[in-house]
């Protein structure tokens, strides 16, 4: 007999079981192709339909944590999450690849450029992670997979929503966790005594790394240790390896927490020289204070240009407008984009300026697309003379927008007709898309609200059909 969840999801076949649940390969009935999704389901340890309540409102709570997530390229989207009787589920998109725990056998070892490599595929998408205030707290080779299309790790099964399964309730409705998230060999100290930080992630990177290198279990490396602190220096003679990624691993590894890298952003950072060395592709750099200096005095030199009136100071702009900005730089540079975008805040004082300074850290081939999209943003400003932000048409430029539909209102026909387009890419997630963006911003124009839906698209091709569909209506 088949098994059918939610009336949507055929379950196809059992795929794993671990302590917080099942997981479930599954076809989606409801979509055109019966695409192949993830069904993971959790068991909360509840006995009555009050704290079934409860553990409901933390489920759904921890799922929202996964739909802002879903945005980034190497972290499966959320498709979809519900209840159905006392077991909760999540629903997520396939990736077709490899888990890292088949690549990192007992005995084989990477080479150093590999595992460079590596470590910097992994921190990426990481440093996302942290940039959402969201620490993993489950790292491990079988929670990282390779995907085939492209060689990139994509991180999946984040320990947020594990903790549903984990908690008790008493009869207060007040929760306590039973068994602390993670997987020996990969977690810290304190995250086992239930108090992880952003560097406790970085710690769990460090030891796949170090696994990696050696070809060893971590936990055998953990009981050879002294003092419970691993370093290079219990393998670098069967496996020697730089001094400069030793020094990055032993400090990512550091059994006092507060030694390591507080995020995967400073641990970026610290790998750019062995990148660089190596020739691997690198993430944007951070910007530091001496090229913002730099750009400022370029700035600074055709400021003449413009009027003395346009001088508005950046650190008084909203929080939603600075979450918009943040997105339009996280799509296009990556990670680095929160940490840029409060420097150039903090310095710039003109338009002019503020956007000269994000474009140097823009790849050339999206400056046009670029400069149109936060000519878009920022148009409310004040004191803003015109032509301060020349709109440059690239060949793969968003569909210009006339006047007249850059301030129609909304309606309910045209949120339909966008619910309906954006579905088509993404899912289901799509009626929460658009519920989220009309409750953040309500008297939005229609080009604005393409604009907050077109954000949470996959890629420049999607978002850029998007655009011209509902351009045209």
């Amino acid at each position: 007999m088949e098994v059918m969840l939610a009336g949507h999801y055929q379950i196809v076949k059992y795929l794993s079981c671990g302590g917080f649940g099942k997981t479930y390969l599954a076809r989606d009935c409801h979509l055109p192709g019966n695409p192949i999704c993830v069904v993971k389901q959790l068991q909360p340890k509840v006995s009555d339909p009050e704290t079934l309540k409860i553990s409901k409102r933390l489920f759904d709570r921890e799922a929202q944590v996964l739909y802002q997530l879903s945005g980034h390229d190497q972290i499966p989207r959320l498709l979809a999450h519900f209840q159905q009787e006392k077991e909760f589920y999540l629903v997520q998109e396939f990736i077709d690849g490899e888990p890292l725990n088949r690549e990192l056998k007992v005995g084989k070892k990477l080479d150093e450029t590999a595992t460079i490599a590596l470590l910097h595929s992994i921190l990426h998408v990481l440093a996302f992670v942290h940039t959402q205030s969201v620490i993993h707290r489950d790292i491990k080779p079988a929670n990282l997979i390779r995907r085939s299309k492209d060689n990139k790790i994509v991180l999946i099964d984040f320990g947020a929503v594990k903790e549903v399964a984990t908690r008790t309730i008493n009869a207060h409705g007040q929760t306590s966790m039973t068994i602390a998230i993670g997987s020996p060999g990969y977690m810290p100290s304190e995250q086992q005594a239930f108090r992880p930080h952003f560097s406790s992630d970085i710690y769990a990177v460090g030891m796949v790394c170090i696994q990696s290198l050696s070809g060893r279990n971590p936990k055998d490396l953990v009981q050879e240790s002294l003092n419970g602190e691993v370093t290079c220096a219990l393998f670098s003679k069967e496996t020697p390896i730089s001094p400069e990624l030793t020094a990055v691993l032993d400090r990512m590894v550091r059994y006092d927490y507060r030694q390591r890298y507080e995020n995967a952003i400073a641990a970026l950072e610290a790998i750019e020289p062995l990148i660089e060395r190596h020739n691997l592709a690198s993430t944007p750099k951070l910007i530091t204070a001496q090229q913002l200096d730099t750009s400022k005095q370029i700035a600074t030199t055709t400021q003449s240009n413009y009027s003395a009136s346009s001088s508005t100071k950046f650190k008084n702009l909203s929080g939603e407008l600075k979450k918009q900005l943040e997105q339009l730089l996280t799509r296009t540079i990556g990670p680095m984009a929160l940490i840029l975008l409060k420097q150039v805040i903090e310095r710039a004082t003109t338009q002019k300026e503020f956007v000269d300074l994000l474009l140097d850290h823009v790849p050339e081939q999206d400056t046009s697309q670029f400069r149109q999209q936060i000519a878009l943003l920022l148009k409310n400003l004040p004191n803003q003379p015109s032509g301060n932000f020349p709109v440059v048409a690239s060949k793969t430029t968003i569909p210009p927008v006339s006047a007249n539909q850059a301030n129609l209102e909304l309606d309910a026909s045209f949120i339909k007709c966008c619910e309906g387009e954006i579905a088509k890419i993404i899912g289901p997630i799509s009626s929460l898309i658009v519920q989220r963006a009309l409750t953040r911003q309500p008297n939005m124009s229609r080009a604005q609200f393409i604009e907050a839906l077109a954000e949470h698209l996959p890629n420049a091709q999607s978002r850029q059909a998007f655009r011209q569909t509902l351009n045209n209506k």
